[in-house]
């Protein structure tokens, strides 16, 4: 057996929760920030806005990706390391990166939202493919 090390953060688009990358195959990304914003009036009559534990969140979602790494199109972890992290981690550290020449985005989070379908069982390959979708936000 040989081990593929797939570790290419020079890639335009990666996605790693807690050091593993996901693949990037077919995936749909939304990142978006959440703003937590509270306005106060002064005693001179002034309005000040402060920011507050702002929260960033990255919404992933799948029409069709494999249970295992070796079927992915990138040989990338799966649906099965998703699932298994969604299930039983309570935090997850998330790497982001959208192009090559930007700094990725890093936090610690949770995965949450997570849902799936089955879409198809492959008896030849014993693969099953899925459409899942799920959030990491941060904590």
């Amino acid at each position: 057996m040989v081990a593929i090390q797939n570790q290419q953060t020079d890639l335009l688009k990666y996605v790693s929760l807690n050091g593993t990358e996901i693949t990037v195959g077919g995936a749909q990304y939304d990142l978006t920030e959440n703003l937590n914003v509270a306005e106060v009036e002064t005693a001179a009559g002034r309005m000040k806005r402060y920011a507050r534990n702002n929260k960033r969140s990255l919404s992933i979602g799948y029409a069709y990706i494999a249970s295992s790494s070796e079927k992915t199109v990138d040989g990338r972890a799966g649906r099965d390391f998703i699932y298994n992290l969604a299930a039983n981690a309570p935090a997850v550290t998330i790497n982001y990166k959208d192009n090559p020449f930007d700094d990725p985005v890093e936090y610690s989070g949770f995965i949450d939202n997570y849902s799936e379908t089955i879409v198809r069982r492959d008896p030849a390959s014993q693969c099953i493919y899925y459409q899942i979708s799920f959030e990491v936000v941060e904590a």
